[in-house]
């Protein structure tokens, strides 16, 4: 008898587990990436960043929220390089972090400098020096609705 109510509450376990990892896997693929930025990028003809926009990740989580990632690379081989970004978002984003939003280096390296959002969560700015070997680094936000995003301050969009 105890066997029999071993191998019920095991059987019942192993099926739970199973539904548990097909929940998981439903929320994996009901999850959309989008990888085209749409957005617009302002360069300053007089100041050259030699920064580009490199990799736009947009994603919507489980609960709603939108998860938008964007990397700037520096074709530069200089172990160091200067950061002015002026992002404009056509909505207000969620504050996260310190500053309102993350960043940091893809890679060895490290960013020093300053930035918030301002505006009601509509601008950010990034200021400062990034020294990184592999001379990318990332800038992620959250928003309640997929944003459009005008960028200043650097010289493009690249593939490198």
């Amino acid at each position: 008898m105890k066997l029999l109510v071993t191998a019920i509450f095991f059987l019942s376990f192993l099926s739970l587990k199973a539904q548990q990892k097909d929940t998981g896997h439903d929320q994996l693929a009901t999850e959309k990436t989008d990888s085209i930025f749409t957005g617009k990028i302002i360069t300053d003809k007089a100041n050259h960043s030699r920064i580009f926009l490199t990799d736009f990740r947009q994603t919507i989580d489980s609960t709603g929220v939108y998860i938008t990632t964007y990397t700037f690379g520096a074709k530069t081989s200089r172990t160091s390089f200067d950061v002015n970004i002026r992002m404009k978002f056509d909505a207000s984003v969620i504050a996260e972090g310190p500053i309102g939003f993350l960043y940091g280096p893809l890679g060895v390296g490290r960013y020093s400098g300053s930035g918030a959002l301002q505006n009601n969560n509509s601008f950010l700015f990034m200021r400062g020096q990034m020294t990184s070997s592999t001379r990318h680094f990332y800038i992620k936000i959250k928003s309640k609705e997929k944003i459009q995003t005008v960028i200043a301050g650097i010289d493009g969009q690249a593939k490198f």
